[in-house]
């Protein structure tokens, strides 16, 4: 019988969270120790891999559940700085157009509003940087001991730091786009006028046939494409491979895409 040790940092390999790519890298070492012994037939018997495997199921739905919550945080985030943009460029409507009539440009405004909403992102994302470093230093003294020959760092990853600049990135872009364009499609001489009222009795839209916009039609169909090329090619690729974790994934895609597509039905009816 021989003993083998995985190379380097052994519990390097035991941190994805993904137990198939863990199998896979643990594995893919143990068929060198196999090739490297040559003609005797060798049997590997990794048994810290069959004790993870229990806990296989568990940690799947772990971060199933950690990416629904990301999700609804998220969109909840996005909607509340919409509401306090659009309040704001409601309220500012006459500012907004003193801005307009002496030079203010229509770049000016987008940056104007994009700074407005990042204000409202940095000190969180900011707050979340700092804070991060005590809570899993928390996490990891309460899980970890020196005993077990394993501390992790309370260093965030490179991926998980990108993550939540990304994050933080998308939701004062994606929350401003309405205000933007609720405030740019407004008549400058509305805007000056604060004895008028800015509500239209009736609204009559004159359409020309013969120039179409379809910047909107080929984005959201670039968007349906993608998302089903994703579907029919990363499902059946998970069922033959047996990645119970991407076809959860593809389900809550799936999911996602059904509410997205009743709540379009709900808003043209």
């Amino acid at each position: 019988m021989l003993v083998g040790t995985l190379p380097g940092q052994r519990y390097e390999f035991y941190t994805n969270s993904n137990f198939d790519a863990t199998k896979q890298n643990v594995l893919a070492e143990l068929d060198k120790i196999d090739e490297a012994l040559g003609f005797y037939n060798v049997d590997s018997n990794p048994l810290l891999l069959q004790q993870l495997a229990m806990y296989d199921f568990a940690v799947m739905f772990i971060g199933l559940i950690f990416d629904i919550l990301l999700i609804i945080f998220v969109v909840v985030s996005i909607l509340l700085v919409y509401s306090l943009l659009l309040i704001s460029v409601e309220t500012k409507t006459f500012e907004f157009g003193v801005m307009r009539l002496v030079g203010l440009t229509k770049r000016g405004f987008v940056v104007m509003i994009l700074t407005q909403a990042g204000m409202f992102v940095v000190p969180a994302v900011t707050l979340a940087f700092i804070s991060a470093f005590p809570i899993i230093y928390a996490l990891y003294n309460s899980l970890f001991s020196s005993s077990l020959g394993y501390v992790p760092s309370i260093v965030p990853s490179t991926s998980a730091f990108l993550s939540a600049l990304f994050v933080g990135v998308l939701i004062p872009f994606v929350s401003s786009i309405v205000p933007i364009q609720r405030a740019l499609s407004g008549n400058l001489t509305d805007s000056l006028n604060v004895n008028r009222s800015k509500t239209s009795g009736v609204l009559i839209t004159f359409i020309n046939n013969k120039v179409k916009d379809v910047g909107s039609y080929l984005l959201f169909g670039s968007i349906a494409v993608l998302f089903g090329i994703t579907i029919y090619y990363g499902l059946p690729v998970a069922m033959l491979e047996l990645n119970l974790g991407l076809i959860l994934s593809i389900f809550f895609m799936l999911l996602l895409g059904l509410l997205l597509g009743l709540v379009l039905i709900a808003v043209n009816l």
